[in-house]
């Protein structure tokens, strides 16, 4: 079932963070193009360009954890027995879930705070909240993917190792 629903969430991510690049490198090609040869600009085209790549980001993010393209420390694994080793990736999946509910916690407020305000972007004229939702929801998805790794990687390993030493 997790299984399942990882597979999910990563093909929602990819093709988000796909179709977010694409969408901001035509629009930005578009406005080179209209500036150099046609002689117009998008006015909105910079703005618009920004918040894709930064929801792009966030989204991206999650991914990153999924593939494990995050910098990581792995000298202090390498050296380390299995069994703290295992430790030491539990304290790390650990943080990084506290990191991400951090990021919950002042991002919602936040979020709040700006719909509160109706704070409108300057060339799209669209609400600023949505914005700065990418990282809500690229902490929500991190904190997603950092549980299903706890599970998968500590929880479930755990229960194959206890097993296997029970058939010995």
């Amino acid at each position: 079932m997790l299984k399942k629903v990882d597979r999910v969430i990563e093909h929602i991510e990819e093709y988000f963070v796909f179709s977010s690049l694409l969408l901001m490198v035509l629009i930005v090609f578009i406005n080179v193009l209209g500036r150099f040869v046609f002689n117009f600009s998008i006015s909105w085209s910079e703005e618009a360009a920004r918040y894709l790549m930064i929801w792009a980001t966030f989204i991206a993010a999650s991914l990153g954890v999924k593939k494990g393209s995050h910098i990581t420390l792995d000298i202090l694994t390498v050296y380390l027995p299995e069994k703290a080793n295992r430790i030491v990736r539990a304290i790390s999946y650990i943080l990084s879930m506290v990191y991400c509910i951090l990021l919950l916690v002042i991002g919602i407020p936040f979020i709040m705070d700006m719909i509160a305000k109706g704070q409108i972007s300057p060339a799209l004229h669209m609400p600023i909240h949505f914005v700065y939702l990418a990282i809500v929801a690229g902490a929500v998805l991190m904190l997603i993917r950092y549980i299903l790794l706890f599970i998968d990687d500590i929880v479930y390993s755990n229960k194959i190792e206890k097993t296997e030493i029970m058939a010995d």
